[in-house]
């Protein structure tokens, strides 16, 4: 009920801006996703983040962040911190003020199962690009269930992105599999977890899509090894406290 609470209190001061059209909103409605995920992340959670790069933040809007995928907790940490909406499943758009809170801050909602769906995610992405808001995507798709990062990834959507000329943010989230267990519905509070930010990367003059997004996804499995994000989770399930 808590959650909902911060749901609805962030989705109603944006509600006006549904008058603006995609692409023209985000940079304004992005504020009450923010307040959402540091509402689940500190009040409710009582999380203790330890955040590495803010710095390298691009100062203006209008990137890419790419990330590993450990627990549902890694949405409202990019939320949060880098000021980014992302790539979500469809069925996350039923769900009560989630779902109307992320359409209107910028999250692209797609069915997996629709052939032509990633066609339409690579459209609507640079259309918020060019209007200045920013977007967050997973490319191994789902998150992870044992702990190491997934050997099938998709890039398609970094080749396009960087293909527009946009820049790229490379990002490396941990220990949030210890909020929410990737398997669970439920959420643990007081647990300790990260998120490093990395240097903004654009394309070279002459380089292949498909080479700059090998060179993004390194830049993630390098964050990964040095933050033990790639490696099998601990068999105990609750190593550091009770469960909420």
């Amino acid at each position: 009920m808590v959650v909902l609470l911060f749901a609805a209190t962030s989705s109603i001061p944006i509600w006006p801006f549904a008058l603006l059209p995609r692409g023209k909103r985000e940079r304004y409605t992005i504020h009450g996703a923010r307040y959402f995920a540091w509402g689940c992340l500190h009040p409710v959670l009582w999380i203790r983040d330890t955040i590495v790069g803010r710095a390298n933040l691009p100062k203006e809007g209008g990137y890419l962040v790419v990330s590993n995928h450990r627990s549902w907790l890694d949405v409202a940490l990019l939320i949060l911190h880098t000021r980014s909406q992302g790539v979500s499943k469809r069925e996350v758009a039923w769900i009560p003020f989630f779902g109307l809170n992320g359409w209107l801050s910028g999250a692209i909602f797609f069915d997996r199962r629709d052939k032509d769906g990633r066609g339409r995610v690579i459209e609507d992405t640079l259309t918020l690009l060019r209007g200045g808001a920013n977007v967050h995507v997973f490319p191994e798709g789902t998150r992870t269930r044992d702990g190491r990062l997934s050997a099938k990834i998709h890039m398609r959507l970094v080749q396009s992105v960087a293909e527009a000329g946009f820049a790229v943010v490379p990002t490396c989230t941990w220990g949030t599999e210890g909020g929410v267990p990737a398997a669970t519905v439920y959420a643990m509070p007081l647990r300790r977890m990260g998120l490093e930010i990395g240097a903004p990367m654009r394309s070279q003059p002459g380089e292949p899509s498909e080479v700059f997004a090998a060179r993004v996804w390194d830049e993630v499995r390098a964050m990964a090894a040095r933050r033990g994000a790639d490696e099998p989770f601990a068999d105990e399930p609750f190593p550091d406290g009770p469960r909420a």
